[in-house]
């Protein structure tokens, strides 16, 4: 069976585009008719028009009428930072970028400091982006607000990225974690998410907050959280067995609306009743992989995202059930001959190592089943092992079979000679 490349990944680079593509064409809408600059901060978004890995960033006050001009602005790639003062427009332009890289665009504006998320340069078009201010000169610097009680939101940029592994699914939580006030706010307990059942291998993706903490499957984001998006990224493993797979993920608070991007191989799709849109698309052209997109409406705190995704690649389990099975009748024969009496000699130190060689590989091929049920084996390896397993087995049995022909079993106790009659003498007479 053909199998997904594992070493295939979804490129950081290529969801923004993704994305934006996936919103143009499933025509979802998530911004009011007069939406708040701030909300845009430091949110990278393609534009094919652009030349390749040209990069523009605005700087704005308040408001889009209060461009920023004559005002540096860096963009950090690693430890080397570029400085550009922004024109008339408010914008500053970097060109001859290395497509690829991940670079980090910042300003300093009325004290406070100003950064977008990690973004990866394009290969093909550009990025536009814009960092906006408060719009008060009089601003103190973010660190000397006193946070106020509040709520924050999963915004509408977040989505989840699924992609396929060896019978896994690998998933991306790429969370952006939204307030809209122009103060810190804090909640009494942090932001925390607990990852579905059956979610292994939790980790914290490097370009989520810093603050952001792993244990086992509990992700907490401590507060406050300052005006804006703060990043939340995680991801995990989600082993399956057979042609579907479930994810259930609770809400600690509200997500603004519901992004799926997923993967696709052969017939799969994904069901959920939260689904209002869904696509094909491969945004990479004819040699790219073919992705699902699907969207849906906002999900409130408490409740979850859930969806199914049917028709994975995965291998039959009736195969290996049936040889679990005979290994335990296998190994079953092997002990009930070890326990029937033997009119041997009990000193034959070949006959128990040949024994004690064929109880070892006995259960040697019982831990192999047992690992390739879990998916701890792949299937290459598993089927070459367990034909070695059993080619020694077979030779085993054959030189027990030599060592037992002369002998015969019996499992009665063995009774003594006959003694005469009492009565009978014990000559003829």
């Amino acid at each position: 069976m053909n199998r997904p490349d594992r070493g295939r990944r979804l490129r950081i680079g290529s969801v923004f585009t993704l994305v934006l593509v996936a919103l143009v064409l499933i025509g979802v809408s998530f911004v009011s008719a007069q939406p708040d600059p701030r909300q845009m901060s430091g949110i990278p978004l393609p534009d094919p028009q652009l030349p390749a890995g040209t990069i523009t960033v605005r700087v704005i006050r308040g408001q889009l009428t209060n461009n920023v001009s004559d005002h540096p602005v860096e963009l950090q790639q690693g430890d080397n930072v570029v400085t550009v003062n922004t024109d008339a427009d408010g914008r500053a332009q970097f060109l001859t970028l290395n497509p690829g890289a991940t670079v980090v665009a910042a300003t300093e504006l009325d004290g406070v400091r100003l950064e977008s998320q990690p973004f990866p340069v394009p290969g093909r078009g550009g990025i536009r982006l814009m960092l906006v201010g408060t719009g008060d000169s009089s601003v103190v610097a973010l660190g000397d607000v006193p946070a106020e009680s509040g709520t924050v939101t999963f915004g509408a940029d977040s989505r989840i990225v699924v992609e396929l592994g060896e019978e896994t699914l690998s998933v991306f939580y790429l969370f952006d974690v939204v307030n809209v006030r122009t103060v810190p706010v804090a909640s009494d307990t942090p932001l925390t998410l607990i990852l579905p059942t059956g979610a292994v291998s939790p980790t914290v993706l490097r370009d989520s907050h810093p603050q952001t903490r792993s244990e086992g499957t509990q992700v907490t984001l401590p507060g406050p959280f300052p005006p804006g998006n703060t990043p939340l990224r995680v991801a995990y493993v989600m082993p399956y067995s057979g042609d579907s797979a479930a994810v259930v993920q609770d809400l600690p608070v509200d997500l603004d609306a519901l992004l799926l991007i997923i993967q696709k191989w052969g017939a799969m799709d994904v069901a959920s009743d939260q689904i209002a849109r869904r696509a094909d698309m491969n945004p990479d052209g004819a040699n790219g992989g073919t992705y699902i997109f699907a969207a849906g409406s906002p999900v409130r705190s408490g409740a979850a995202v859930s969806f199914e995704i049917s028709g994975l690649p995965h291998h039959s389990r009736l195969p290996s059930t049936m040889a679990l099975a005979a290994a335990v009748v296998i190994l079953g024969i092997g002990v009930w001959v070890g326990a029937v009496p033997v009119d041997t000699d009990a000193g034959s130190e070949r006959r128990r190592r040949l024994q004690n060689r064929r109880e070892k590989l006995f259960a040697d091929l019982v831990r192999l089943e047992q690992q390739h049920r879990a998916c701890q084996i792949g299937a290459t390896k598993y089927g070459n092992r367990r034909r070695e397993l059993l080619v020694n087995l077979e030779r085993i049995y054959g030189e027990l079979d030599e060592e037992v022909a002369p002998v015969v079993l019996s499992s009665t106790r063995r009774t003594p000679a006959s003694s005469p009659v009492a009565g009978q003498s014990g000559t003829t007479g």
